[in-house]
C-alpha cells in the first residue's frame, strides 16, 4: 500500500491539543521508502516541526530535498542532530539501521524518542547487541520499531478477544503473510547483506502479530525455500526505487528472487500449536490476503489486518460478546484500506511516550519486542537450514 497514492485526511479524527509543544523530528537515513509514507502522514497530522534530514547517498539526498522542501537537508549527520530534535527517525536499509542508531545514541543531543524501520538489522545478533547498547547508554529512551500493522483496528479487536479469554482454551492458530506478486523485487526485499527475504522482511510483521497475541513459542521447525523457476507473469505491483512509487507494470517469475519464494513453519507452545506461512507471490494488493485464524473451545476468530476485517464466532456468550457471530465495526467503510490510520496511531503512541504521557507496554513495538521477533526469525532460518527443531 503506497500511502502517497491514496487520498486521506485526519481532520475528522479529533483536533490537535494546541497547548502541547510541537514534537521536533529529524530523519537520519532516508533510503527506505516508508520514509515518504511517514512524512506524508506527519504532514496530515500536524503539530510537528521538522529538524530536517541527512542522507549519505548524494543522489537520493538531492532528489529528496527537491521533493520534500519542508525538510531541510544537512550536509553531515552531526549538524542534523545538533538541532536537538525530540525524535530521531531512521529509515536506512537493514544493514545500516544499527550503524545510524549507534551514531545517534553516541551524539550528545538529548532526544527522547528513536524510531527504527523494521526489522532493524540485516542479521539478528547485531540487533541484540544494539538493544543492549541503547538501554545502557540511553535508559528510558522511547524506542519504536516500524510495525505499523500492530496498530490496525482489527488487531486491537483481536487483542481484546484474546485478553478477555472469550475463545475458551485456544488449541491452534494460523497466520499468513507475504507480499504482492512482484514486490519481492523491491529494493528493501533484496538486500545482499540480509539474512534472507520474505521471511525476514515481511515475516517480521506477521511474527509481531503472533508474539503480540500469544508471546514467543518454545521451539519452531520450518521450511524456507526458493521454488523451481517459472515463466514470467504480470506483476501486481513493485517499488523499484525510493521515488517512483508503486509500479503496476512488468513481469517476473516465481523462482527468480534473490531469496526465498515461500516459507512455512510450526511454532510449538506448551498449550497450543501455531502455524505460519508466507509467500512472495500473493495475487492481490498489500495485506489484503494476510490472515489470522484462531480456534478455541468456545469459538473462533478470523482477522485481516488491512483492509480491516475481524469476525468472531462464539458458542456461548463471554464478556461483552454475544453468542453467535460478531463483526468488527470498522472506522472506514468495509473494503477500505485504513493503513494511514495505522501509521498515525503508531506515531501518536511514540510521541505520547516522548511527552511522558504513556509508558511502554502492550501498546508499543519497542526494543525488546523486536529482540523477541528476531530470535524467532533466526530460529526459523536455522531450522530450515538444519531441517531440525530449534529452541527459541
Amino acid at each position: 500500500m503506497d500511502v502517497r497514492q491514496i487520498s486521506f485526511t485526519f481532520e475528522d479524527e479529533g483536533s490537535l491539543d494546541e497547548s502541547l509543544p510541537p514534537i521536533k523530528v529529524a530523519f537520519l537515513g532516508t533510503r527506505h521508502p516508508h520514509v515518504m509514507y511517514r512524512f506524508t502522514v506527519l504532514e496530515q497530522m500536524g503539530g510537528f516541526e521538522f529538524s530536517g534530514f541527512y542522507e549519505e547517498d548524494m543522489g537520493i539526498a538531492t532528489e529528496l530535498a527537491k521533493r520534500l522542501p519542508r525538510l531541510t537537508r544537512f550536509d553531515t549527520p552531526e549538524a542534523l542532530l545538533d538541532t536537538n530534535p525530540d525524535v530521531v527517525m531512521i529509515h536506512a536499509l537493514d544493514p545500516d539501521v544499527p550503524r545510524w542508531a549507534r551514531f545517534a545514541i553516541n551524539h550528545p543531543a538529548a532526544f527522547k524518542g528513536l524510531f527504527l524501520e523494521k526489522p532493524g538489522t540485516a542479521l539478528p545478533e547485531d540487533f541484540y547487541q544494539l538493544a543492549d547498547e541503547i538501554e545502557k547508554k540511553r535508559p528510558g529512551l522511547a524506542v519504536e520499531l516500524g510495525y505499523e500493522l500492530h496498530y490496525s483496528e482489527s488487531l486491537a479487536f483481536a487483542r481484546k478477544v484474546i485478553h478477555d479469554g472469550v475463545l475458551g482454551d485456544i488449541t491452534t492458530a494460523r497466520f499468513h503473510g507475504g507480499c504482492p506478486s512482484g514486490a519481492g523485487m523491491d529494493l528493501w526485499q533484496a538486500i545482499p547483506e540480509d539474512l534472507g527475504g520474505i521471511m525476514q522482511t515481511e515475516g517480521c510483521h506477521t511474527l509481531e502479530n503472533v508474539l503480540d497475541l500469544f508471546g514467543a513459542p518454545d521451539r519452531v521447525v520450518s521450511s524456507i525455500r526458493k521454488l523451481p523457476q517459472r515463466p514470467p507473469h504480470p506483476v501486481v505491483g513493485w517499488i523499484p526505487d525510493l521515488f517512483t512509487g508503486t509500479v503496476h507494470e512488468g513481469e517476473f517469475g516465481v523462482g527468480t528472487l534473490l531469496y526465498e519464494d515461500v516459507c512455512s513453519g510450526i511454532m510449538e507452545y506448551s498449550d497450543k500449536t501455531i502455524v505460519l506461512d508466507m509467500t512472495a507471490w500473493e495475487p492481490t494488493q498489500w495485506c489484503n490476503e494476510w490472515a489470522i485464524d484462531i480456534y478455541g473451545t468456545n469459538g473462533s476468530l478470523h482477522v485481516i489486518p488491512d483492509y480491516p476485517v475481524a469476525t468472531l464466532y462464539l458458542r456461548e456468550a463471554r464478556g461483552e460478546f454475544a453468542a453467535g457471530p460478531s463483526k468488527l465495526s470498522t472506522e472506514k467503510p468495509h473494503g477500505t484500506s485504513n493503513i494511514p490510520s495505522c501509521y498515525r496511531k503508531q506515531l501518536e503512541s511514540l510521541f505520547a511516550r516522548v511527552r511522558g504521557t504513556k509508558v511502554a507496554g502492550l501498546g508499543c513495538c519497542d526494543l525488546q519486542t523486536n529482540v523477541k521477533i528476531l530470535k524467532v526469525i533466526d530460529a526459523f532460518y536455522k531450522s530450515a537450514t538444519s531441517r531440525q527443531w530449534k529452541d527459541v
